[in-house]
């Protein structure tokens, strides 16, 4: 009963009828298959409510205060368009063109919200958008996350509840995927025509948010290490981010000086980069909806200095666990993204490599987790490559091996290094014949070095069948292999199914 409470509570509602349905309940959705469908709603007084839905039909008495619930059975998958009524007293609200299928959840930062018109294929993929089985919901931040102050009409807009501008579902086409998050369309586009199951795609996501944001503050109290994130003012708390700390002043700090009063709690004024603010504006509204899983492309206000890599160690993994346990619904499935390669030469990104290492190992000891490679699409310059496809591509083929079953080919990890009278021996775990790169250049990528980090110049490497040798005489004082642990990787290794291999260190045996 919280959690239908707590979605009335922040949901905009439309106020032009007494009988109201959360936003996320319209027509043009998607309804999450194989799970009981949890609707909550409002009505007026204590009115009776009554749901049908196909052959089935629910009715409930609204409490005094006007708030109901119903639930109604599992629905197996249909792209058969169908209608949902809900009556109370004159008052009727009809859902049409409802699909039955699998739900997905796009957050994160500025990578996941990257729209699609920007990206690389921008022009072959609007030409081909179309999909009447593929829906997009699209909540788009109210409020710039630029370094430009806050005026008096954006207050509103730091409450949790009307953080959001109002959305609708629309089905996928070349004016609908536009604005939506290319990562998340390139994701659906594939899983539908590759399970044939309507998909519904919620995208959420924030520029520039630190993952923080993103966490229930009762979660990081149970962990003694995340403690400090929620422990006082976030504006002035040294456990957070420095640059996350100067853009709320550069927003804010104008409205303050002025004496405007802003929606504030014990941390402090509210704003989308503040501890748990689009927890409680993104994800806590959505918790009655059944879904299917999570998509996150975030990291990148966690990576600028090695304390918040080492942080965010905990820090995601705090995350999935709490949200799996709001949301009721077992161990739905959690697919990120890495980070991408960027150089030093605009970009704060020496910490970098390590924090994408660190993706690599959370991927492997989160359950039902997996992780989508992109150093090898990243852009020496730019925090936002613009290939959005083949990161969204891998994205949906962790899915459709992991939660769909299809026998797709696993990306490729390194098992072991071995150090012999003629140099290290490096073996493999993936799937294929032979490790490859690109049109037979020479393997690039690989360094050794101390469990620090310092690491040898780039050593020379080949490939021999399922294997990869590094003729150089073995040193004691290297520890461990490196590959691809540069801001800007060089690493050129693959699979011969096409996939990378990730920014990897490993102790050598």
């Amino acid at each position: 009963m919280r959690r239908y409470l707590l979605l009335l509570l922040l949901f905009p509602f439309s106020l032009t009828a007494q009988l109201r349905l959360p936003e996320v309940w319209q027509s043009g959705m998607v309804i999450q298959r194989d799970k009981p469908i949890r609707l909550a709603g409002h009505a007026s007084g204590t009115q009776k409510v009554t749901v049908v839905f196909g052959n089935e039909e629910r009715s409930t008495l609204a409490a005094a205060d006007g708030r109901w619930q119903v639930q109604l059975s599992a629905r197996k998958a249909s792209i058969n368009p169908q209608t949902m009524r809900v009556f109370s007293g004159k008052d009727t609200l009809t859902l049409t063109d409802v699909l039955i299928g699998d739900v997905w959840l796009c957050a994160g930062q500025s990578n996941m919200a990257f729209p699609l018109s920007s990206d690389r294929h921008a022009a072959q993929a609007l030409a081909s958008a179309q999909n009447p089985s593929l829906r997009l919901f699209n909540r788009l931040a109210g409020l710039s996350v630029y370094n430009q102050p806050y005026q008096l009409a954006d207050t509103a807009r730091l409450r949790p509840e009307n953080f959001y501008r109002p959305a609708r579902w629309q089905a996928a086409d070349s004016l609908s995927a536009r604005s939506f998050s290319a990562v998340g369309y390139y994701f659906g586009q594939l899983v539908q025509q590759q399970t044939g199951l309507p998909i519904g795609l919620i995208h959420v996501a924030v520029g520039g948010s630190p993952a923080e944001a993103w966490l229930r503050p009762e979660a990081a109290r149970q962990d003694t290490a995340l403690q400090a994130l929620f422990g006082s003012d976030w504006l002035s708390n040294p456990a957070l981010e420095p640059w996350c700390i100067q853009r709320g002043h550069e927003n804010l700090d104008a409205l303050l000086r002025a004496g405007v009063w802003l929606p504030a709690d014990a941390l402090g004024c509210n704003h989308p980069f503040k501890p748990g603010f689009l927890y409680k504006a993104a994800i806590e509204p959505l918790l009655p909806v059944a879904i299917k899983g999570f998509l996150w492309y975030q990291g990148e206000s966690n990576a600028l200095s090695h304390r918040r890599a080492v942080q965010h160690e905990r820090l995601l993994p705090a995350l999935v666990a709490d949200w799996r346990q709001q949301f009721t619904q077992g161990n739905l499935p959690f697919y990120f993204c890495q980070l991408s390669s960027i150089d030093t030469s605009r970009y704060q990104s020496r910490n970098w490599p390590y924090f994408r290492d660190s993706q690599r190992r959370l991927s492997e000891s989160i359950p039902a987790a997996g992780m989508a490679v992109s150093s090898d699409v990243g852009h020496p310059t730019d925090v936002h490559p613009t290939d959005k496809r083949t990161v969204g591509g891998r994205l949906a083929r962790l899915a459709l091996r992991q939660t769909y079953g299809l026998p797709l080919p696993v990306a490729p990890k390194i098992a072991g290094v071995e150090r012999r009278p003629d140099g290290y021996r490096v073996s493999f775990v993936f799937s294929g014949k032979k490790m490859k790169t690109p049109d037979a250049q020479p393997v690039r990528g690989f360094a050794l070095g101390n469990a620090d980090g310092v690491l040898l110049a780039e050593v020379p490497a080949r490939l021999v069948g399922r294997q990869l040798l590094i003729s150089l005489p073995p040193d004691a004082r290297y520890t461990h292999l490196y590959y691809g642990y540069r801001p800007f990787s060089a690493g050129n290794l693959y699979s011969d199914a096409g996939e990378p291999l990730s920014t990897t260190r490993i102790l050598i045996r």
